[in-house]
């Protein structure tokens, strides 16, 4: 009887952490690569106006605020809104060296582009670009 008893506590159960670690490191890489990709994924149906005196330039971390021909405002960073884009822009300590890109369908209301710019401009933003497409 005693030898029994010597067995069962030999045989302790164990947690075998391993495949949780596997499995933990594949849902961290699969958020992270969807998070990557969910704002362009939801804009790609944007049309953008064409210009024939299109301008390129390369800027380093822009701020881009999407409007959609709904006239839905999102903003990358940010979120969804005119409000949320006036809370983030109070919060910073100098806007003025900010970069904002405002793509806009071609579609959308004027009003909404002059509502958008009407913010940046009362937090002090003064680098702002139009996106195109070229003719």
């Amino acid at each position: 009887m005693l030898s029994l008893l010597d067995d069962c506590e030999q045989e302790k159960e164990e947690i075998q952490i391993i495949p949780m670690i596997d499995i933990m490191l594949f849902l961290l890489t699969f958020f992270i690569l969807y998070t990557l990709n969910v704002f362009p994924m939801l804009f790609q149906n944007l049309k953008l106006p064409v210009s024939s005196t299109l301008e390129t330039t390369q800027v380093k971390d822009p701020i881009k605020i999407y409007i959609n021909k709904d006239g839905d405002i999102e903003t990358e960073k940010v979120g969804k809104g005119v409000e949320a884009l006036r809370k983030y822009l109070s919060g910073i300590s100098n806007p003025g060296d900010l970069v904002v890109v405002l793509i806009a369908d071609k579609d959308a209301r004027t009003q909404n582009l002059i509502s958008v710019i009407d913010v940046l401009k009362e937090r002090g933003v003064s680098k702002i670009a139009i996106a195109g497409d070229q003719k």
